[in-house]
């Protein structure tokens, strides 16, 4: 057993009612009563409801969801990593994988920061855009900036994979949070191929393997790549090519653009999101990059040279894992299987659906929120509460003494419950169940602990879904029929709801007046509370900082609070109350500081942490800048590159009367290739050949075979890598 000691504990951080308030709706009076409640009314309470039936008091399961059992798999993968770094960091608090979402925006901003410092000073064209990159590594600032724009871009893409596996074995993706799943796809798609525009832009020979992969797509899917390659050799013969950058930038910083709007939809349904971490998180991570950028400078590869292509290049996996696979029947499938797998994604939203823990009827639909009308004194704590909107406060025209009443949206809710711990006048309940079952649940539990343990203490645990998938799951009723256990000579009860929120403060009152001799509210880390803000508004709501508040009479009560990861709980349930000392260097429980949700953190803990990152970001600069071979690259080939003409302009620019419509390739005097040209579409034709000397042929031959004209005519050293493009204007071939 631990205990845990602190002297002169930090503040818990105050609410801000004000700010939190709907518009034009007044902040509710808070009566500075025992109770905390404004009882002009004699509204109902907590405290005053008798017991319901005898079916109600097993009814608390049906507001609980029960976890896939993919995503139960998912968790404890990840919360086995999540329990490594709250080893190591000593304190979840400071636990990054919690702030993947702020993280993933504050590491937006430093790309488009940064890439607004390299635009100003970018030049566009295949050789100036090149020469560019080779100028920004000659000046420390430009260089420094290179190396933080790309190590953010690849931090922001992992942040954001690491985002969307959190929500996803949460399975935070039904429902109203629909539109947040499917724009953070969408995002997460944006931001990739931005990242692959920006390696393309340099104009090396990385930039030049994704051109190459580039034209393989548009020749196996579109009409265009012929068009597309013709247009490429006149900007290379002319020296004309900085629209060609010039429009890969602007889609670059289009893109970008659209990220932010999309960033925008995928919180746009969150009441207080939070587009950044804290303080701590930036000023962490901005001094991990820059740092990173000025020891590991990027390097620079060779320009891009389109008569031979690299046999291997340094890859960055995380834009461009594709590349090696390129023009490889390999690259179909991989295309395939991630295409499959995004439309799954995509379509989880409606494919699967939340199920009930109730076990009697686990395939019925999770209750949403339900005002009683009758009940409701227009306290708007409720809708204040509510993290995703799904409660407004309106007008009240049917005679009731309140002004205003709150009006609900099934549409919104995600079954959090969120809202019936914000109401101390027992006026929220979920679904069609009437709230007394909370109580019955409660008061049956008590009676059978006092029962089955006569003369024990008895020990009330309540706790949330999460925790009742993992680590409290033995000792739940309904997890393996273990039922009550008993720990350090206490009957031990854990009851488990949908969310800690869920839990109205004047419960755990009730519940020591019946007979609980310790209460302990065990739910998820600071930014780990899978409703967002369930978590932090119990603890507010159990520490007196938020209304409904804890009773003032009970303040130093035997309730306390640990805010534990789900595979923690058995830890958690053996933790003590923080200790206090008075003059006399006399040890009591601390309850109200034990139920603070922030923990103090020290340096050590920052320390780690921040080390933590740079770890992480050193195994992505070295995993990103990895030499790969890139296999069909090292083959030579023959391409044939003609401008959009027809037969009998090429007749006429060669003032024969014959039309020209037949290309044909040669290879050591065999037939490689032959097709009809003209139609006023330029042709490309490109195929692979074995390594060593040949004689090549490429003509064009009118009809009847009688009159040719020669566009190639040579003997070539065809090495691995060549590339033997015949691409010379019509005003230079020759006539047979």
């Amino acid at each position: 057993m631990t205990s845990r000691k602190e002297q002169n504990p930090a503040p818990q951080p105050e609410a801000n009612p004000q700010a939190d308030s709907q518009p034009k709706i007044p902040e509710p009076e808070i009566n500075p009563n025992e109770n905390d409640h404004n009882n002009n009314h004699e509204p109902m309470t907590w405290g005053k409801l008798e017991r319901g039936t005898a079916e109600s008091s097993h009814s608390l399961r049906s507001w609980r969801k029960q976890q896939s059992g993919w995503a139960h798999l998912l968790e404890r993968l990840a919360l086995a990593v999540e329990k490594l770094t709250n080893q190591l960091i000593g304190n979840a608090r400071l636990n990054p994988f919690y702030y993947t979402g702020p993280m993933a925006i504050l590491l937006l901003m430093i790309v488009v920061g940064t890439g607004i410092y390299l635009f100003l000073f970018f030049h566009y064209g295949f050789d100036a855009s090149y020469h560019a990159v080779v100028q920004f590594n000659s000046q420390f600032i430009a260089r420094t900036m290179r190396a933080i724009h790309r190590y953010a871009s690849g931090a922001l893409v992992i942040t954001t994979l690491l985002h969307a596996y959190r929500t996803l074995f949460m399975e935070r993706f039904r429902g109203p949070r629909w539109l947040a799943w499917t724009t953070g796809i969408g995002l997460t798609a944006i931001i990739w191929i931005a990242g692959v525009t920006g390696y393309w832009m340099v104009w090396d020979v990385r930039a030049q393997l994704i051109n190459e992969s580039f034209i393989n797509l548009l020749e196996r899917f579109t009409p265009w790549a012929a068009a597309y390659v013709s247009m490429l050799v006149k900007m290379e013969e002319s020296g004309d090519s900085w629209p060609f950058l010039l429009a890969i930038l602007t889609v670059h910083a289009l893109l970008a653009l659209i990220a932010f709007g999309f960033f925008w939809l995928h919180v746009r349904r969150l009441k207080r999101a939070q587009w950044f971490p804290e303080m701590h998180w930036i000023a962490g991570i901005s001094v991990v990059l820059i740092l990173a950028g000025v020891i590991f400078p990027l390097a620079i590869l060779p320009q891009a040279n389109l008569d031979q292509l690299p046999q291997g290049v340094v890859l960055d996996p995380i834009f461009l894992f594709f590349i090696p696979t390129a023009g490889q029947n390999l690259s179909v499938i991989l295309w395939t299987v991630l295409i499959a797998l995004t439309a799954l994604a995509i379509m989880l939203p409606w494919i699967t659906h939340d199920k009930s823990a109730n076990q009697e009827t686990p395939q019925a639909d999770v209750p949403r929120v339900n005002i009683i009308k009758e009940r409701c004194t227009g306290c708007t704590k409720c809708a204040l509460d509510c993290p995703y909107g799904a409660i407004v406060m309106a007008e009240r025209h049917d005679g009731q003494p309140h002004k205003f009443i709150a009006v609900e949206d099934p549409k919104l809710c995600v079954s959090c419950g969120i809202c019936v711990g914000a109401c101390a006048d027992v006026a929220v309940t979920m679904g069609e169940v009437a709230p007394v079952m909370l109580w019955d649940e409660i008061s049956l539990r008590l009676t059978l602990a006092k029962a089955k343990a006569p003369g024990q203490r008895v020990k009330l645990v309540f706790t949330c879904d999460r925790h009742a998938a993992h680590g409290a799951k033995r000792y739940l009723a309904e997890g393996n029929g273990k039922g009550q256990v008993v720990e350090n000579d206490a009957a031990v009860e854990v009851i488990a709801m949908p969310c800690a929120g869920t839990l109205p403060p004047d419960l755990l009152v009730r519940s020591l007046e019946a007979g609980a001799d310790d209460i302990q509210v065990i739910g998820c880390p600071p930014g780990d509370c899978s409703n967002r803000e369930g978590n932090l508004w119990a603890a507010q709501r159990l520490t007196r900082k938020r209304v409904p508040r804890l009773n003032r009479a009970y303040a130093d009560a035997p309730i306390t609070a640990v805010w534990s990861p789900p595979n923690e709980f058995s830890k958690a349930l053996h933790t003590q109350p923080v200790l206090k000392f008075d003059e006399n260097d006399q040890a009591a429980p601390d309850y109200l500081a034990s139920r603070r949700l922030w923990r103090s953190l020290t340096w050590r803990n920052y320390i780690v942490a921040f080390l933590l990152l740079a770890v992480v970001l050193v195994a992505q600069i070295f995993l990103t800048d990895i030499f790969v071979g890139t296999g069909s690259t090292e083959i030579p080939r023959v391409q044939v590159i003609l401008p959009a003409t027809t037969p009998e302009e090429m007749a006429s620019a060669f003032a024969v009367s014959s039309s020209f419509d037949q290309l044909v390739v040669k290879l050591d005097g065999e037939i490689l290739h032959q097709e009809t040209v003209g139609n006023a579409r330029p042709v490309f034709f490109e195929e692979m050949v074995s390594p060593g000397e040949h004689h090549v042929q490429v003509y064009l031959r009118a009809e009847g075979g009688n009159t040719s004209i020669i566009l190639a005519d040579e003997r070539a050293d065809l090495s691995a890598g060549r590339v033997l493009r015949v691409k010379r204007p019509l005003s230079y071939l020759d006539v047979e």
